[in-house]
């Protein structure tokens, strides 16, 4: 099919073009006759074929392309691979012999740390493979089941199996266990587990510090060729901060590596909590859900109140200069007024309260009953919500959770109330503040819940994660940005407290301005030093704020300072290696050939790398090829072919009228 880039019906006058020039060329001459129109013909077939190529013709053309089968080889670069005698092997040999023919690709996994055996098989960024060699000591230690990962492959699996079965003479601390907080003052139980293989009769001293100062000594007897053993340690939590505590097992004499005796946990020593007065209308479940969520983090702790016990309220009295913050459930109900300090407040509004005296609270939000209904919503995330960051993930997942009883009514929002949540009813977002946070006036501070049943947020967060922490981190967002209050920091900067290593490591900051509003007006520079490192950094604006993503750092503990304007927030957090390629040693062959039997494939030494080879053509060689056929435009303009044919039509006829006397 040709198509042309100008109009169709400008192929005539291209024609016309080539037959005029032909006649008024050859009307007379002294040639015979048919020579005369032998010319003719030949001359206007190439002036029509050159003014065709002026129009820009293009044809179509089917093109066959033939694909060689797909061949992946996967190579473990792990730590323990590197400490095997075959750490030198590579499959990049049988990449260049195999290479022309079959379409090869190469990829590495693992690092020092970690070694993740299903996700090397599954890779989306190469095609599906038609076979696949795998070279692996079959250590895992991160990821799904390898076996499993094998039979969802589709494909032949050939694997060389690096590494020494035997049993090495070696200890290893594993399994370090603390609390990641601890109280300044109190003592935390660190739990380890000691193993040791071939080392019986061989006592160790086990030993950790902080710093320079020893903390605990004690010896360790290996009891049997195939020991291990837990150990409990009670450590002292004596120093406020983010503190590292080293344990190290000393290595006896005939040990395969010591890289395996040391290991660190990092503990938070925090010197004091703000308290948080509970006041509820009466007993409800999601009192027992808040208290926990605040127990789970180390900046507050709670007291409950029930504002039906006038001995409660007495006890409250007593105690109100104790507390920087108040958590108010189903409070003013109709029953229920009770006169409470002018603290920063989270309100939970649930069926209890009374929303007219609610109103006259002057919260920045009020609530215009129409009728007593309830309805049942769950969250919509506003992710224009910019007085505090709440990360992605855990707004996603705090979407999916069960529906909150929320009162029936008309919201009307002042100036300075954001909505971290909207209402969604069925899938209509009402637009209705479901959690919203207001800067105050004064300086105070609050927070709001449009409805009860929080408890329900918090099994099912367990029940889809297997912890509470997304619940809990809400509910610690919310108290942290209640209790800022004019004349504390203006700046903050959210920092986790530890983070892996060899991953790059994100912050966030958020400026106020005098009003107390977001603002990302001045620039906000990062300080951080370390051990080794002392470095500046800049944050990047956003629109909720700033962010700055820093490098992968080493192991350790890093401290920063933030700034802007006249402002300052500073804070630590450790950067942790897992170590976990030093904790396994021996070779897994059972798991690869597993892998390999499960795929129908075959399981080769390093030794035997030629015929893992030749096992590969062999399983190649039935595949048949995939020939795929697509049509590809072509301008008539870029053939050869076509223009070596006009070269030859104006050559012919010129040679021609030379040699009979017509030029």
């Amino acid at each position: 099919m040709v198509s042309f880039e100008y109009p169709w019906f400008l192929v005539l006058p291209c024609l016309a073009v080539g037959v005029a020039y032909a006649w008024l060329l050859y009307r007379r001459g002294d040639m015979p006759r048919w020579l005369r129109w032998l010319l003719a013909g030949v001359r206007g077939l190439a002036v029509s074929l050159v003014a065709l190529l002026l129009l820009g013709p293009i044809v179509s053309r089917t093109v066959h392309e033939r694909q060689r089968p797909v061949l992946l080889l996967a190579q473990d670069v792990s730590g323990s691979v590197a400490q095997s005698a075959d750490s030198a092997f590579s499959l990049r040999a049988l990449q260049e012999r195999l290479g022309d023919r079959f379409e090869v690709y190469y990829s590495e996994f693992g690092n020092a740390d970690y070694t993740d055996l299903a996700s090397a098989l599954s890779d989306p960024s190469l095609p599906r493979p038609d076979a696949v060699v795998l070279a692996s000591d079959g250590i895992f230690n991160r990821g799904a089941s390898p076996v499993a990962a094998a039979e969802r492959l589709g494909s032949p699996l050939f694997v060389v199996m690096l590494g020494d079965t035997s049993v090495r003479r070696d200890a290893a601390l594993l399994g370090l266990r603390a609390n990641r907080f601890a109280f300044l003052g109190n003592s935390f139980r660190l739990e380890l587990t000691v193993s040791a293989t071939r080392l019986a009769g061989r006592p160790a001293r086990l030993s950790v510090s902080r710093g320079d100062r020893l903390l605990v000594s004690t010896v360790v007897d290996y009891s049997s060729d195939a020991f291990s053993s837990t150990v409990g340690l009670d450590l002292p939590a004596d120093e406020p901060g983010l503190q590292t505590y080293s344990v190290t097992l000393a290595p006896v004499d005939g040990e395969f590596t010591a890289d395996n005796n040391r290991a660190v946990v990092y503990v938070d020593v925090v010197d004091m909590r703000r308290h948080v007065a509970i006041v509820a209308a009466a007993p409800h479940p999601d009192l027992s859900a808040l208290r926990a969520a605040i127990a789970a983090t180390p900046d507050f702790d709670a007291d409950l109140f029930l504002a039906s016990s006038s001995a409660d309220m007495e006890r409250f009295a007593r105690s109100a200069d104790d507390y920087s913050l108040l958590l108010v459930h189903n409070l003013p109900s109709a029953s229920l007024q009770p006169r409470l300090p002018e603290l920063p407040t989270l309100y939970v509004v649930g069926l209890q309260t009374d929303l007219a005296r609610f109103n006259a609270l002057h919260t920045g939000l009020e609530i215009v009953a129409r009728s007593r209904k309830v309805n049942e919503v769950t969250a919509l995330w506003n992710e224009r919500f910019s007085l505090f960051s709440l990360d992605e993930a855990t707004a996603r997942a705090l979407e999916q959770m069960p529906p909150l009883q929320a009162p029936f009514g008309e919201p009307r929002v002042a100036q300075g109330v954001q909505s971290l949540f909207t209402a969604r009813l069925g899938s209509l977002d009402t637009r209705q503040p479901l959690v919203a946070a207001s800067t105050g006036s004064e300086g105070r501070r609050s927070a709001l819940v449009w409805g009860e049943g929080l408890w329900r947020w918090r099994l099912a967060d367990y029940q889809t994660g297997g912890s509470f922490d997304r619940f809990d981190r809400l509910v610690a967002q919310l108290l942290s940005f209640t209790a800022l209050s004019e004349g504390r920091n203006r700046l903050q900067v959210n920092a986790e407290r530890r983070y892996p290593a060899a991953t790059p490591i994100d912050l966030r900051a958020v400026y106020f301005n005098q009003a107390l509003q977001p603002s990302t007006d001045p620039e906000v520079v990062l300080q951080l030093t370390g051990d080794s490192l002392d470095a500046r950094y800049t944050f990047a604006r956003s629109a909720s704020g700033y962010s700055l993503r820093l490098p992968p750092l080493p192991e350790g503990v890093y401290h920063y300072v933030a700034t802007a304007d006249d402002q300052s927030a500073s804070g630590s957090f450790a950067v942790e290696a897992l170590h976990l390629e030093q904790q396994r040693l021996q070779a897994d062959h059972a798991l690869m050939r597993a892998m390999a039997d499960a795929t129908g494939g075959r399981a080769f030494l390093a030794t035997d790398a030629g015929a893992a080879s030749d096992a590969v053509v062999d399983a190649l060689a039935a595949v048949k090829p995939v020939i795929h056929t697509h049509r590809r435009p072509v301008e008539l303009s870029s053939l050869g072919w076509l223009l070596a044919l006009l070269l030859a039509l104006f050559a012919a006829e010129w040679v021609t009228r030379k040699y009979n006397g017509s030029l």
